[in-house]
């Protein structure tokens, strides 16, 4: 048996749904682009606002807490600086690419073997007092030194945007 649609309009409607937060700071985030470019290239007339001079000067250490800063515009810089990181990691050369390659598998496999074992003398064992454990298995998550700090920075900023 066939069936068919004899109505004038459509039998079903699709809906596409935007994130509205998202849209709105890729938004901020291209005007403030175009302003970089346009100080940058000094077609920028008028003076930037104080919450905007991290544009021209960059986002230091000491920035980081300072709430003269938009934060959009804070975001935004560490954002780009984020993208720079990727772009030099792609331009690698082929050795310091097996050398991140050979780190990142290495506290691989060493969390692996660390957090087997822990396990492994918890079932022949039993378990120990808690700090103890906190302790060890905070060793065995024990990530490359330089990695470390970026991993923190990423979670602090990326978690449900709280900057905004």
């Amino acid at each position: 048996m066939l069936s068919y649609c004899c109505c004038c309009g459509p039998s079903c409607y699709m809906y596409i749904y935007v994130n509205t937060t998202e849209a709105e700071l890729q938004r901020n985030f291209t005007k403030l682009s175009e302003l970089q470019e346009k100080v940058r290239n000094g077609t920028e007339t008028e003076p930037l606002p104080p919450e905007l001079q991290p544009l021209i000067t960059g986002l230091d250490d000491q920035d980081s807490d300072n709430s003269v800063i938009d934060p959009v515009v804070r975001l935004f810089l560490k954002r780009q600086k984020r993208m720079q990181e990727v772009k030099k990691r792609r331009e690698a050369s082929m050795s310091e690419r097996f050398q991140r390659f050979a780190s990142k598998k290495y506290y691989s496999i060493r969390r692996g073997f660390l957090m087997t074992a822990i396990a492994l003398r918890n079932l022949a064992v039993g378990l120990p007092p808690i700090e103890q454990l906190t302790r060890e298995v905070a060793f065995a998550n024990m990530k490359e030194p330089e990695t470390e700090t970026n991993q923190e920075e990423r979670l602090k900023d990326e978690v449900g945007h709280g900057e905004l």
